[in-house]
């Protein structure tokens, strides 16, 4: 006939399979419960009703803490590593291996204690070695709940203020684990923002293509203002960059004042016999003095006088 411990025993490591194969943050903490609600009933003879109500409601405040986290939405398990399959048949072989052995003949506690404590560390193994913090709470717990079953497989009955202690050890571990989730996504954040400003800085500026009549133009020598588009806009070979407008000469310092017509002789270009010598010998040839021409001296207007006399 199957004792209660037996399926105590199975529920605790069920329990177990679901809180680190899950990824539903309620999911693991529902798992999690039911693990330490029936790892204080693995136990023959039962503790007293007051041992087992005081483990029993420090599971259930340990859960409702991870619970008030995970029902944010900021707590959301990432699963488990090696697949439910193989965390099922790690947890199977370490509750096997825990019927088989003896390292304690004769055993103080029911050997089922013994198996469902060995497949608890057997689980613990692979959140413990992950980096969430979450997961890692999940290990730690279920690292606690194999070493009480090992303890009371090897060394008897639970007494009471062992298992007020216990209750009181899953509720600090749990308050522990809802202050490090923030603290953990805050690192996960600046390390993300961190990655991203390095991709930033160390992307290389994008080359806008250049058209062919402003490259044109700067072999030619002349000067233009590039106008700065957006990396998405493409540059129209249509539309040419504005040339610079040159700025004007300044005015020459001299002793004699500049009429305004030597003004405009002096900005006038060159004569075009000028700039044809120069561009052939590469020497500007001597200007000739400019010729001036007499101009006729104009007639006086005669003044026509009356005739008083009626001569033609």
């Amino acid at each position: 006939m199957l004792d209660a411990a037996v399926f105590a025993a199975v529920a605790v490591v069920v329990g177990g399979v679901v809180a680190v194969t899950a990824r539903d943050g309620r999911i693991v903490v529902l798992g999690l419960m039911l693990a330490a609600v029936a790892a204080a009933l693995v136990a023959s003879p039962l503790p007293s009703s007051l041992a087992v109500t005081a483990r029993i409601l420090g599971a259930m405040l340990a859960a409702y803490l991870l619970w008030a986290a995970a029902g944010s939405g900021s707590v959301n398990s990432a699963g488990s590593a090696i697949g439910l399959v193989a965390e099922g048949s790690v947890a199977v072989a370490a509750f096997a291996v825990g019927l088989a052995i003896r390292p304690v003949d004769p055993l103080a506690g029911p050997v089922e204690a013994q198996a469902a404590g060995l497949s608890m560390i057997a689980l613990a193994v692979v959140p413990l070695a992950g980096r969430d913090a979450f997961r890692m709470g999940v290990g730690v717990t279920l690292l606690t709940l194999g070493g009480s079953l090992l303890v009371g497989a090897w060394a008897g009955p639970t007494p009471s203020l062992e298992q007020l202690a216990m209750a009181a050890l899953l509720v600090g571990i749990a308050g522990a684990t809802c202050l490090l989730i923030p603290s953990a996504e805050a690192e996960e954040a600046a390390e993300t923002n961190a990655e991203g400003t390095e991709a930033v800085e160390a992307e290389p500026p994008s080359a806008q293509p250049v058209a062919a009549a402003n490259r044109a133009a700067v072999a030619r020598g002349q000067a233009f203002q590039v106008i700065a588009k957006p990396a998405s806009a493409a540059l129209d070979d249509s539309q040419p960059v504005r040339p610079i407008e040159p700025e004007p000469r300044p005015r020459p310092m001299t002793a004699d004042p500049i009429e305004p017509d030597d003004w405009l002789a002096w900005g006038a270009p060159a004569p075009e016999h000028v700039r044809r010598a120069t561009t052939r010998t590469g020497r500007r040839p001597p200007v000739p003095p400019p010729t001036h021409t007499e101009k006729p001296a104009p007639k006086k207007p005669t003044r026509s006088r009356p005739n008083l006399h009626g001569k033609p």
